[in-house]
């Protein structure tokens, strides 16, 4: 097995170093070969400043060639990467410096005066890269004995309570992960990735940037969704994309443009739509497969463990609403609250084994310790396998509403209201009642076309629920609070009823 994943890209360099690796849309493309050459330079970099086996570096960059060899190269060095969303607040940068103490920080900007304890390395764009470069060789040979199972990367999450808990992967996570990814949804040589999510994110990095290297494919790398949104389906064509990362609010986004049908059907590569990182209604995949004639996956996979489950929509007699089969990396067991196995089609929480499942939260043995239960980790999420073997993803434990001593789960209010025409975005959550112990709120942004109002809404779900689930509270929104992978912040819409709004 390979030490690090850095090693793949040394390995087409050599055999296939003309082949293009990376492409910036409309814009300059690196071969195998070129990049290979430049992570070896910042390795070169990183020993002459003297920074020691498994420091660490965080990086706060847009999707670029810069990134990507900084990224690779800490691979490389056996330094751990921090990769940071660009999208982060001044004061979110801070509290993931203060949390993880990087030995350097990179971004665009000069940031010296932040914290005299790290380095800041100011990138202004790929030329400056290259004149930092320029005095290293283009040749590499580690000083230090490294193991598949030291620690690649660290990703920071402020966590549903504030309180930061930063998942460490190692160089034998990810190896296994993505060759089960690759694997299992078949990627190969051929295939044209376009990425258009952020790299500080683990989902463009695990769909996309580490399966095309592992086949030695081709990436198409934007800034991001906007700057296409227009123009998509050329782009699609035009580049012959086999492959397509989104989440919700993208496809959301997607569904409201209006795309010329001809140019949605010039497209003859793309099979379907790849979408994860947030729950997706049933009834938003049915209508993306009418509008735009494929089909769209329901993917599946949290930061601790990468993707742990899929669901082929090219497979004969594929109907939405799973999140599919386990990945042959992991294997996956759902438990009731007595840590005893839930029996088919019975809901209990998600756990998973397998050389995907994380190292542990950095420097938190004590939260490691409280996630994890006969080897395997806990997910927090709610879901049941079904009879064909199929597993299905319904809410998170911490958005369980209990109401009247019921357990309700959000994600099934949710999913009714997503079909009502007009409904952009919908979250469900609990607020104190004094009788019921809690009463549910519903938050609904909706196209602004659209005239739904609170009564026919009302109406609408009384033809399919009881009357105990039913929210009595529903608000309309300008926008759904969103965090940098797109996902609904739930805590955002806590706090403003715990603040009297």
């Amino acid at each position: 097995m390979l030490n690090n994943f850095s090693e793949y890209i040394g390995i087409h360099a050599e055999n296939d170093g003309k082949k293009v690796f990376c492409r910036i849309l409309n814009g300059h493309e690196i071969t195998y070969q070129e990049i290979n050459n430049r992570i070896n330079q910042f390795s070169n970099y990183i020993n002459s400043i003297g920074l020691l086996d498994q420091s660490i570096i965080s990086i706060k960059l847009e999707n670029s060639f810069e990134y990507l060899i900084i990224y690779f190269s800490c691979l490389r060095s056996n330094i751990i990467i921090n990769p940071l969303p660009d999208s982060l607040s001044n004061d979110e940068v801070k509290k993931n410096l203060e949390t993880i103490k990087p030995s350097i920080f990179i971004s665009r900007k000069n940031n010296r005066k932040s914290n005299t304890a790290i380095k800041y390395l100011q990138i202004k764009d790929y030329s400056d890269l290259l004149n930092l470069l320029e005095p290293f060789a283009i040749n590499y040979s580690s000083p230090v004995e490294r193991s598949a199972t030291d620690t690649a990367s660290i990703y920071y999450s402020s966590g549903t309570t504030g309180n930061p808990k930063c998942v460490e992967y190692s160089h034998q996570n990810m190896i296994f992960l993505i060759e089960s990814i690759v694997k299992e949804f078949g990627f190969s040589k051929n295939d044209i990735f376009l990425g258009v999510l952020p790299m500080g994110h683990t989902a463009i990095i695990n769909y996309q940037l580490l399966p095309c290297i592992n086949v030695s494919a081709t990436i198409i790398i934007t800034h991001n969704f906007n700057t296409i949104r227009a123009n998509l389906w050329d782009v699609i064509s035009d580049n012959q994309v086999t492959n397509l990362q989104i989440v919700p609010t993208i496809l959301f986004g997607m569904l409201m443009t209006p795309y010329d049908k001809s140019k949605i059907m010039n497209n003859k590569t793309l099979k379907y739509l790849s979408c994860g990182s947030a729950p997706l209604s049933k009834n938003i995949q049915k209508k993306t497969k009418k509008i735009f004639k494929i089909p769209v996956a329901n993917l599946y996979g949290l930061s601790e463990t990468g993707p742990s489950h899929f669901d082929n929509p090219l497979d004969e007699n594929w109907e939405p609403g799973s999140i599919g089969y386990p990945l042959d990396v992991n294997i996956c067991k759902v438990y009731d609250e007595n840590m005893e196995e839930c029996e088919d089609g019975v809901s209990g929480q998600i756990g998973l084994k397998g050389k995907n499942v994380f190292k542990g939260y950095f420097n938190n043995k004590e939260e490691t310790e409280k996630v994890f239960f006969n080897d395997y980790f806990l997910t927090g999420d709610i879901g049941y396998k079904g009879k064909d073997g199929k597993f299905y993803f319904t809410d998170r434990i911490k958005d369980l509403i209990i109401k009247a001593g019921v357990n309700i789960v959000p994600g099934e209010i949710e999913e009714i209201i997503y079909k009502i025409e007009g409904i952009i975005s919908v979250a469900i959550i609990g607020k104190p009642d004094k009788l019921f112990g809690e009463e549910l709120v519903a938050y609904i942004e909706k196209d602004l076309k659209s005239n739904i109002n609170q009564s026919e809404i009302l109406n609408f779900l009384s033809q399919y629920l009881q009357p105990l689930k039913i929210p009595k509270d529903i608000r309309f929104i300008d926008k759904m609070p969103l965090g940098p992978s797109g996902k609904i912040l739930k805590k955002s819409l806590r706090l403003e009823l715990d603040n009297g709004k």
